[in-house]
């Protein structure tokens, strides 16, 4: 797989080639060429009089796909690191190309197979694990190309002795190597994606609940089981989903969030904070949990249909959709899992930056609140608009059909 086939490229068309949006329609005026190997792939056996159908099909397909990606706050991570990472390579590749030109021509490869390392161990992390173990070969064969392309053209500059394009190459080539990492791993999360929202369609919430949280927990080394069909210490069913924190992280012990999840309809009255109280303390009682977590499907739910409450440091209730943003949900489970971990870590512990891991609490929780603030008002100046739209078109109908019995009366 080389670089140049994994991301497509648009290729300029005639000059005033435009792309006009006019929901639901989009439309291209000019010509335009793409480079997408597998879309081309795709539509060449079909007749060209079924090829606008079938495109028309891949659009909203892909782009249903993305959106979904796009809602991975898991994924938004990786990309960060991978931002860090390329700026590190493009860093250490220039200087090397400019200080020492024959000799960094050598240590390209080793430069670069340290990068892959990182990059690959990054990924690892966060990828489910179908992907994970697939990784390395795609990883392997994306460098091998890249170095050596980039090889080949660091000769050729060299040999024409232009010593101020060198860093330019370093610029150009980190950016299209995190194209193209980006791109495998967009690739890996779409198919992942897909695939879960085949085996989740029609099952219930907590079906899909589970699903995000297993992608949320997957980097921090927890893990997640279902437990509302188990019996707790209380010889209740309550606490659906059960987080258990890394054992490694706290010396062996084990410690556990509990996640319970309510599916109540948007016209339904909402959850007042003493209620939300009572289920998290029923919870964590029956599931021996040191910390407790509601979700609800709809901010509409909570408590002036904001959609993240934290009631204390180990008591949190927030909203997530399915297919939505699951950002106020990755928030949430790392604000109750810091409030563990420091309950259970030694004071002294020098591994843990306290005052740095208080700064960062304070500036999330900051930073969610407002978040969640500014979504319920964006949320109710729509609801607002559409009320005025349904008014609007009514009191229309209304004079117009005024107009028309005054005419009717006046005019013979």
């Amino acid at each position: 797989m080389s670089m140049k086939s994994i991301r497509p490229t648009p290729t300029p068309g005639a000059a005033g080639t435009r792309i006009i949006v006019e929901p639901p329609l989009l439309t291209i005026t000019g010509a335009v060429t793409f480079h997408v190997p597998e879309t081309a792939s795709f539509l060449e056996p079909i007749v060209e009089d079924e090829r606008h159908r079938e495109l028309g099909r891949i659009l909203e397909i892909g782009t249903q796909t993305l959106a979904t990606v796009q809602a991975s706050t898991t994924l938004r991570l990786v990309e960060a690191q991978l931002e860090g990472l390329s700026r590190e390579l493009g860093e250490k590749l220039g200087a090397l190309l400019t200080s020492d030109r024959e000799e960094g021509a050598k240590q390209l490869r080793e430069l670069l197979d340290d990068h892959r390392g990182k990059v690959t161990t990054a990924l690892t992390r966060y990828l489910d694990p179908e992907s994970a173990a697939s990784l390395p070969t795609v990883m392997a064969k994306l460098f091998s190309d890249a170095t050596t392309g980039l090889s080949r053209r660091v000769e050729v500059l060299l040999s024409e002795g232009d010593d101020s394009a060198l860093g330019k190459l370093a610029t150009r080539f980190t950016r299209e190597l995190k194209e193209s990492t980006t791109q495998i791993l967009e690739r890996m999360a779409a198919r992942n994606a897909l695939t879960t929202q085949s085996a989740l369609a029609g099952r219930p919430f907590e079906e899909a609940l589970e699903a995000r949280l297993t992608e949320i927990t997957r980097p921090l080394g927890d893990t997640v089981t279902r437990s509302a069909d188990t019996l707790g210490r209380s010889r209740q069913r309550v606490g659906d989903l059960v987080i258990t924190i890394d054992p490694a992280t706290v010396g062996g012990r084990s410690l556990q969030i509990v996640v319970e999840a309510k599916r109540r309809g948007e016209t339904a009255q909402g959850f007042a904070l003493p209620a939300i109280h009572r289920m998290l303390d029923q919870a964590r009682k029956n599931r021996g949990a040191q910390a407790g977590l509601l979700v609800v499907e709809a901010a509409a739910a909570l408590p002036h249909g904001i959609g993240f409450h934290e009631l204390s440091s180990t008591e949190l209730a927030v909203a997530y959709t399915p297919g939505e943003s699951d950002l106020g949900l990755a928030v949430g489970l790392r604000l109750l899992r810091r409030a563990v971990l420091a309950d259970a870590l030694p004071a002294a512990d020098e591994a843990v930056d306290t005052e740095a891991g208080q700064r960062i609490v304070s500036d999330l929780r900051r930073a969610i609140t407002q978040l969640a603030d500014t979504q319920t008002q964006h949320q109710s100046a729509i609801n607002a608009i559409q009320r005025a739209s349904v008014i609007t078109t009514r009191l229309e109908g209304e004079v117009l059909a005024g107009l028309d019995r005054l005419d009717k009366l006046f005019v013979r």
